[in-house]
């Protein structure tokens, strides 16, 4: 094995010196500068969102009389109006407050736009747009028997109709 010179060895870390300190050098310098970059750049975005709502509520044309005659027909249309700012689903849940009083008064419900679901809600079946009123749910009360005291009893409920097939699916999506 042959010893190398001590100026051979001098020679080497001249050259070491001379040409891997200065690569090392540029190396750190641009790593340095990448990384101040990512740190200090930025942009700014501005996201714009606006919510939607539903309300619904219940109109209701009636002018409630002293007593309810045997016999006789009385006007009371009962819907729902779309107050919110998206399309919407709506059920109705009505029903005179007592049973006995159930018995003597007839209600005309609708079947045509309306549907009642085994949960006792009425189901209007088509989407009700902002601003939109449906059809009546029912129109007149006709008394089987004299009656003076009562109350029907009308509550709504909607639901947003955007991602649902129907009513139904809507309502049962938000228990």
């Amino acid at each position: 094995m042959r010893r190398m010179s001590e100026r051979t060895i001098r020679r080497a870390a001249v050259r070491l010196i001379r040409i891997q300190l200065p690569v090392l050098f540029l190396l750190c310098t641009m790593l340095i500068g990448i990384t101040a970059g990512f740190l200090i750049s930025s942009d700014s975005v501005t996201n714009r969102l606006s919510c939607g709502y539903n309300s619904a509520v219940i109109r209701e044309n009636y002018e409630a009389p002293e007593t309810f005659a045997k016999g006789e027909s009385y006007t009371k249309e009962v819907s729902v109006r779309n107050e919110g700012s998206v399309p919407c689903y709506v059920r109705v849940f009505a029903e005179i407050s007592r049973p006995e009083a159930r018995e003597a008064i007839d209600v005309d419900f609708s079947t045509s736009d309306w549907s009642k679901m085994s949960d006792g809600y009425y189901y209007y079946s088509r989407v009700l747009n902002a601003g939109e009123e449906s059809s009546p749910l029912f129109t007149t009360l006709t008394a089987k028997e004299n009656i003076s005291d009562f109350e029907m009893i009308c509550y709504s409920e909607s639901v947003q109709a955007y991602g649902f097939a129907g009513a139904k699916e809507a309502f049962e999506a938000i228990r």
